[in-house]
């Protein structure tokens, strides 16, 4: 399978809000509510394209085979931007595929070369296992816990933390 990261365009707002509305990814990401509308993603990537002009974030489509398996983006800028936060999400049916793992490959590859960034860290949820397996994957290494970080289903979890330095 081929894996690929590319900008976002407008167009692929479609593809892209019916893997994101899927019940059980968006559960994973903050601020959206569910069902969530497709004219919020289309404003969401406009505001993504709008970030790389500033260099406030990046964001990336992530491609298996050419299909819209996910997104992947670099936010949260240090004050030098030498630091951003990592996030990500793949589509339900692209689980468990590597995919994910070969797209923080990517991103990283991008950020200390094109981007000269000297960190990217990046969480995940302890009820999310998956996302930490595959930023360590990744070569990210396992930094800490924030115990009890937030609250899920009535449910208080732990935040994972990780890092990669260049």
């Amino acid at each position: 399978m081929k894996i690929e990261i590319r900008k976002p365009k407008l167009s692929d707002a479609k593809e892209y809000w019916q893997i994101f509305n899927d019940k059980n990814v968006i559960k994973e990401l903050t601020g959206f509510p569910h069902p969530c509308p497709l004219s919020r993603i289309e404003k969401e990537l406009k505001n993504n394209l709008k970030d790389w002009q500033t260099g406030k974030g990046y964001s990336f489509i992530i491609l298996a085979d050419g299909e819209i398996a996910g997104s992947i983006i670099l936010e949260n800028p240090s004050k030098d931007n030498g630091r951003y936060d990592i996030g990500f999400f793949i589509g339900r049916k692209f689980w468990g595929r590597g995919i994910a793992t070969e797209a923080i490959k990517q991103t990283v590859k991008f950020a200390f070369q094109k981007l000269n960034l000297y960190r990217i860290q990046g969480d995940n949820d302890s009820d999310n296992p998956a996302s930490g397996r595959a930023m360590e994957k990744a070569g990210f290494k396992f930094e800490g816990v924030r115990k009890k970080y937030c609250k899920k289903k009535g449910k208080f979890v732990d935040l994972h933390l990780w890092g990669i330095t260049r």
